[in-house]
């Protein structure tokens, strides 16, 4: 993550220990002692890259294209989706003159393949449904089971880890709707930015680094800590080792995870998105995410978990103005994979690439202040 503004974490997903967590830019932290600290301090504040701000625990971004991972387990479990689902994509997703645009790929798709593809019309779809399903009396009941959903997963709040400034992330609620379009003035298309993970939506990156430990355990996770066992007779915190269960059923993953795996593995020009991340010998299994960043160039995100049968790491990557999510965040994440399974990196070249790549990035690392 030199010379990069981003986050990343890594979770073993059994457990639910926290492996590796990283927010750049930093500093050095000689700045905050001695005689000096105080007018170190206010230059760090002053910071525009705000290397004091923890990005992995309070950063609020898009989730982007990985949270489609999110909504195709909810169709499946509303039953409004299957795996021989096939919707037509033409380059763009069109409903009463809004579009919503995708990249150029083969059509029609089925869910695995709308995973390896990552096709923002298929899940304008899906998650229409899941909001449309007339199983509920209105949109006001079937978006409530929604955030349901999510909440199961962790979004939307603290996941209570070991860290204090741990924040709780952002989903909408129908008041917040119902306040800016009126009670009946909001519906499916409304709010169908969701479908891709944009929107009215913010997580952190340990949130979907959770979320890519829950989907490897197929459906539960472990609160994420730090602290991995303290010595003598004070033990860590018991609820470190209760287990969540999210509202989907384990029986669903499989399915997704399928989908996870050819993003990486599929054959050169299947249209997989995420192929930067494969690691020699391990199965990774991986989604993509581009997120719109109003301020500059999309954000490059990535989830992941390896290996796909009993994983030993699961983690999100972010990096900020970095494009497409397999351009930066899944080659990074293909590194962090290979170096704590495998103890060594196979392509030593690439990891060169990796650390000496700038990406929007002009400030040097932080240095004691004379």
């Amino acid at each position: 993550m030199r010379n990069k503004i981003g986050s990343i974490v890594a979770i073993e997903p059994s457990t639910g220990e926290i492996l590796a967590l990283v927010s750049t830019p930093t500093y050095n932290p000689e700045l905050l002692v001695g005689r000096k600290r105080t007018q170190n301090y206010a230059s760090l504040m002053s910071d525009t890259l705000k290397p004091l701000f923890n990005r992995a625990l309070m950063a609020q971004y898009p989730p982007g294209s990985t949270f489609k991972v999110v909504n195709a387990l909810i169709g499946l479990q509303e039953k409004i989706l299957f795996p021989y689902t096939k919707f037509e994509c033409a380059g763009a997703y069109y409903s009463r003159g809004l579009r919503v645009g995708c990249h150029i790929h083969r059509s029609p798709l089925n869910l695995i393949e709308s995973i390896q593809m990552s096709c923002n019309t298929y899940y304008c779809n899906v998650f229409r449904n899941i909001l449309d399903n007339r199983k509920y009396p209105s949109i006001r009941e079937s978006f409530d089971q929604w955030k349901k959903y999510l909440e199961s997963f962790g979004f939307g709040k603290s996941l209570n880890s070991d860290f204090a400034n741990e924040l709780n992330g952002l989903l909408p609620t129908k008041s917040m709707y119902d306040r800016i379009y009126g009670e009946k003035g909001w519906n499916s298309l409304t709010i169908v930015s969701m479908a891709i993970g944009q929107g009215e939506l913010g997580t952190t990156p340990l949130q979907m680094a959770n979320m890519a430990a829950t989907v490897a355990n197929r459906g539960h996770y472990y609160t994420p800590h730090i602290v991995k066992e303290i010595e003598g007779d004070n033990a860590i915190d018991s609820r470190f080792f209760e287990r969540h269960n999210t509202l989907i059923d384990s029986a669903y993953f499989d399915i997704v995870i399928e989908g996870m795996d050819l993003a990486v593995n599929g054959e050169a020009g299947s249209g997989s998105t995420a192929r930067t991340a494969q690691v020699p010998g391990v199965i990774v299994c991986g989604k993509t995410g581009t997120a719109q960043n109003p301020h500059g160039e999309d954000h490059s995100i990535f989830i992941a978990f390896a290996p796909k049968d009993n994983p030993k790491i699961a983690l999100a990557v972010y990096i900020e103005n970095g494009g497409f999510g397999g351009t930066w965040a899944a080659p990074t994440a293909k590194l962090m994979i290979e170096k704590y399974l495998n103890d060594t990196i196979s392509v030593p070249w690439w990891e060169d690439y990796i650390l000496n790549a700038k990406i929007n990035y002009n400030a040097t690392e932080s240095k004691p202040l004379d």
